[in-house]
């Protein structure tokens, strides 16, 4: 009888922890499903959200002015704030709720994932920047207007915003080792500007004695470098 009863004992504990295991093993499996399912929902409400803000802005803008409304606004995940003249709603995810570094335009709505490299035009120069890293460039000519350019006065610096830290030297981009490429006629410009950007890019044409050729100068979101590339490379 007591070998019977020790034997039921024992397979009860035994059962008892299989039982834990299994729980544990579903819950645990099952944690990243739900966080995702939860996330995603947090992004479709702010979704949700906004398009109706929109679409009351249209309505008030539409029945001119006098017109008013009050938009009731809940925010239960992220951060909402104004800037730069737009409303932002902030939301960190940690699965993935859409692709880095993409962006999804909604009419006035853009719904974008890692984006924080912005883009602008100034007097004398180019500044392309992202959360680690802001480039200077010197602005030459117009496409409409060549002026004389050189590479070597192209990029004036690179910051990194976490040290604070400044480059210094000379960059410089010639083809086939030959000094002669690095200098010509020919402009600058950039081919995306504004804010919330995946990317953005600077354009250099510049005809030289030998070449005519574009180097792209790119900036990706949260990247600490650049990327170099040349296009439209023609002999002369």
């Amino acid at each position: 009888m007591l070998g019977k009863r020790g034997a039921i004992w024992v397979s009860a504990v035994i059962y008892v922890l299989i039982g834990v295991v299994v729980l544990t093993i579903v819950i645990e499996a099952g944690i990243p499903l739900i966080r995702s399912l939860q996330e995603r929902g947090n992004v479709n409400r702010a979704r949700n959200t906004f398009t109706a803000i929109d679409g009351q802005i249209v309505e008030v803008a539409r029945e001119g002015q006098g017109s008013q409304r009050v938009v009731p606004l809940e925010v239960s995940e992220g951060t909402v704030k104004v800037e730069d003249g737009r409303l932002r709603w902030k939301i960190e995810t940690t699965s993935k709720v859409m692709e880095p570094r993409t962006r999804v335009d909604l009419g006035n709505l853009v719904i974008a994932s890692d984006v924080d490299v912005s883009a602008s035009d100034h007097v004398s120069s180019h500044i392309l920047q992202n959360s680690r890293v802001l480039v200077n460039f010197t602005r030459f000519g117009s496409s409409a207007n060549h002026s004389a350019i050189n590479t070597s006065s192209l990029i004036n610096y690179v910051q990194f915003k976490d040290t604070g830290a400044v480059t210094s030297g000379t960059f410089t981009f010639f083809i086939n080792q030959n000094a002669s490429t690095t200098y010509g006629t020919g402009y600058t410009e950039l081919l995306q500007a504004g804010t919330g950007l995946t990317s953005a890019t600077l354009k250099a044409f510049v005809n030289s004695t030998l070449y005519e050729y574009s180097i792209l100068l790119t900036l990706d979101s949260k990247a600490d470098f650049i990327r170099a590339e040349i296009e439209d490379f023609r002999v002369k």
